[in-house]
């Protein structure tokens, strides 16, 4: 991916969010393909090391660490789907844009624990989390005994790998080595508190899921007022409820042709808070391009939300 530095400094080995992907920097090259370990102001150069490729013209920014860059490339995510909501995309499109297949996301662990025992369990339990391939657990070191500097140092060398220790101890020392190297180590005594919690930092790395539920539908009666981004239109309430806020299918002989967004309802000519089968009503439609809605289409309301997943079983 090439790029152009406009402030600040780019390193090697660097965190980095463009739009909704996100890079740990492995090459860092510049124009000739000559290394570079840094790149400053108004220097183009090439880098590797995104998860997926980013737009053209993303903006990117370095961050501290990868648990950083994900969070804003997840949030990135999350707003793109929920802008489309209110632009003329159909909602076959955001699905499938939310539910591409991705590369299964790698979490890398070091386990130690008091006893040969207790370290076959943990490291076997853990090998039995159910991801769907979504999620490749890898356990980069196990052994037995107290967390050791060397510990520190094996992880501070991964890509967010966080230690777990079960029925062990983390000296001030070694806390204070953690703490420097941005290292997570994450102490337990009940196996099944230990597995919760690397259960819920793979369900972090799971791509959100798009969730629309049904609420209503209406016959369109009336076609009043057609604007580039508004429509001003009446019909019957046939099924459920309409509320403004509402995203809408516009359904003509059975076929989607447009998505548009509600911003106001009306009963009898007075805004009202919603309207229920069998009523009348005028609706302000809002979309992104003029739609020429029709007498005899149809309206299928519904909401749409972005939501975290979590793992099975």
């Amino acid at each position: 991916v090439s790029l152009l530095v406009e402030q600040g400094d780019l390193k090697q080995g660097g965190f980095l969010v463009a739009g909704t992907t996100y890079a740990k920097v492995r090459t860092l090259q510049d124009y000739k393909g000559d290394a570079l370990k840094i790149a400053g102001p108004s220097t183009p150069a090439t880098v590797t090391g995104f998860k997926e490729l980013p737009q053209f013209g993303d903006v990117f920014k370095v961050v501290k660490s990868e648990k950083d860059a994900r969070h804003l490339a997840q949030k990135a995510k999350i707003e793109a789907a929920q802008n489309a909501a209110t632009a003329n995309v159909t909602g076959a499109d955001l699905l499938k844009m939310m539910n591409q297949k991705h590369d299964a996301e790698d979490f890398n662990i070091v386990i130690k624990a008091d006893v040969q025992g207790s370290l076959t369990s943990v490291s076997d339990s853990l090998r039995l989390i159910e991801t769907g391939g979504e999620v490749n657990l890898n356990i980069i070191s196990s052994g037995i005994g107290n967390i050791t500097e060397n510990d520190i140092h094996l992880a501070a060398a991964g890509e967010k790998t966080i230690i777990y220790g079960f029925n062990v101890e983390l000296s001030p020392a070694i806390k204070k080595i953690a703490t420097r190297d941005r290292v997570e180590v994450r102490i337990y005594k009940v196996i099944y508190e230990l597995l919760d919690d690397a259960r819920a930092e793979m369900e972090k790395l799971l791509a959100p899921e798009v969730v629309e539920t049904e609420v209503g539908s209406l016959d369109v009666k009336g076609v009043f007022r057609t604007m580039k981004e508004e429509i001003i239109a009446g019909g019957e309430v046939k099924s459920g409820r309409v509320y403004a806020g509402l995203l809408a299918r516009v359904i003509r002989k059975k076929e989607q042709i447009a998505e548009v967004e509600v911003s106001h309802v009306q009963r009898q000519q007075q805004e009202a808070k919603d309207v229920i089968e069998g009523e009348m009503c005028g609706l302000s439609l809002k979309t992104k391009k003029k739609i020429q809605l029709e007498v005899g289409d149809k309206l299928e309301f519904f909401t749409r939300e972005v939501v975290a997943r979590k793992l099975k079983g």
